[in-house]
């Protein structure tokens, strides 16, 4: 199933930016909805449009997408039902330093889930990450979002460190 899975991961294409903007504001809301505090901007949409053709063209960043089944009607080509946005760094800037591949976000459709996508996007971006240099992988994960962990656990990562927060609006 990974293998077939695998085959309908691929790089961002110019063409997608529409498929990924789409797919980014489902991301986003999703995070927002189940926490408050990372809610969307009324603006984000056109942020979105506007920084995924700059992300496509920075060598720093990878974005991945992964196909569905059924070819979309009016193109002939199959839909783009998930995505997975990598960025390549050195850290830290006054330490010895590290070359970096961190994942920032995954997503599927939920119709699409269940058939390995989120772990095909995970294991096409980390080869991604590893091609231009990367020692470490890491990966942000919202505390929200469980199966997220338990996804990017099975991938092989684990915790170095948690990041706790105060927020002083509410103190």
């Amino acid at each position: 199933m990974a293998s077939e899975a695998n085959s309908a991961v691929r790089a961002a294409r110019r063409s997608d930016l529409h498929a990924l903007a789409d797919l980014r504001m489902r991301f986003l809301g999703a995070v927002g909805h189940a926490e408050p505090r990372l809610r969307l901007l009324a603006d984000a949409r056109a942020r979105t449009e506007q920084t995924l053709p700059v992300w496509m063209g920075q060598d720093d960043r990878v974005l991945i997408v992964a196909e569905g089944e059924a070819p979309d009607v009016e193109e002939g080509t199959p839909p783009i039902v998930g995505y997975a946005m990598g960025l390549f760094t050195t850290a830290p800037p006054l330490l010895q330093h590290t070359h970096v591949g961190e994942i920032l976000e995954i997503y599927v459709l939920p119709d699409a889930r269940g058939r390995g996508l989120a772990g095909a996007l995970i294991d096409v971006l980390t080869s991604a990450l590893t091609g231009r240099g990367a020692e470490v992988l890491r990966s942000v994960v919202p505390i929200v979002g469980n199966a997220d962990v338990d996804r990017i656990q099975r991938a092989g990562y684990s915790p170095l460190q948690f990041v706790l927060e105060r927020r002083l609006d509410t103190v």
